[in-house]
């Protein structure tokens, strides 16, 4: 192997310098402290008191909030306790009292379109009883629809798209067999739904400045019926009880 004699110094000097470095390190490496092993409990970190404004800022924010957590428990407990009470009252009597209010509201009207057989029942005839004292329950039963009911649909209702005659006949037999359902609780939310049928009907074409004043509060009745059905105290309720059986 021939080696250039140039280049023998070049690998002397770096070979001295790699030595001098390493010697250095070593000093170095000598000199340092020892590393410490601490623990965390031997961490101490220095304590954070807070200023007297900082904690009275504190107090009265919890007091506040105290404060409006009672207000907030009261109020409430009063909407829950007053709730509560209104539940105590059944659907099955509102939904009654809705049903007699419609049924003798129709009913009255139709026995007036109808002519028959009048059917009287006077509580009075069987007792004195003064609670019920001007009170006479009568019934005409619809054998026919009288003239005056045919003239009035001719007259004074044409806009109804219905022929007159259909009309007097469809009315004057819905006036007093629907009034009927409702009270017993028979078929109730069909009924109520051809009672709101009619309403609409006379909102529309005959009496159509009644229907903020009156046919809205008819609806709203109904439609509660609708909805929410007849209640426990009906027909539709004992038929519902035996086909679950």
């Amino acid at each position: 192997m021939i080696t250039n004699s140039s280049t023998l110094p070049n690998l002397a000097e770096r070979a001295a310098g790699e030595a001098a470095m390493a010697r250095l390190a070593d000093r170095l490496t000598a000199m340092a402290p020892p590393p410490m092993n601490l623990t965390p409990t031997d961490i101490v970190r220095p304590a954070f008191t807070p200023s007297p404004a900082l904690s009275a800022s504190a107090a009265i924010a919890r007091r506040a909030h105290e404060r409006a957590r009672r207000s907030r428990s009261i109020i409430g407990m009063s909407v829950d306790s007053f709730i509560s009470a209104c539940s105590f009252v059944p659907y099955a009597l509102v939904a009654l009292g809705l049903r007699l209010i419609m049924a003798r509201l129709f009913f009255l009207d139709g026995q007036t379109r109808v002519d028959g057989l009048r059917l009287s029942f006077n509580p009075l005839d069987y007792g004195n009883v003064d609670f019920l004292r001007g009170f006479d329950f009568s019934v005409v039963l619809p054998m026919q629809v009288n003239a005056q009911t045919f003239t009035a649909f001719s007259v004074q209702y044409p806009p109804i798209p219905v022929p007159p005659v259909l009309a007097a006949y469809l009315v004057s037999y819905a006036e007093f067999i629907l009034p009927i359902m409702l009270v017993i609780g028979l078929g109730t939310r069909f009924a109520a739904l051809g009672r709101l049928i009619m309403t609409a009907m006379i909102s529309y074409f005959v009496l159509p400045h009644a229907l903020f004043t009156t046919h809205i509060f008819w609806a709203a009745i109904l439609m509660v019926l609708i909805s929410r059905g007849p209640g426990q105290i009906s027909v539709d309720h004992i038929i519902r009880k035996l086909a679950r059986r």
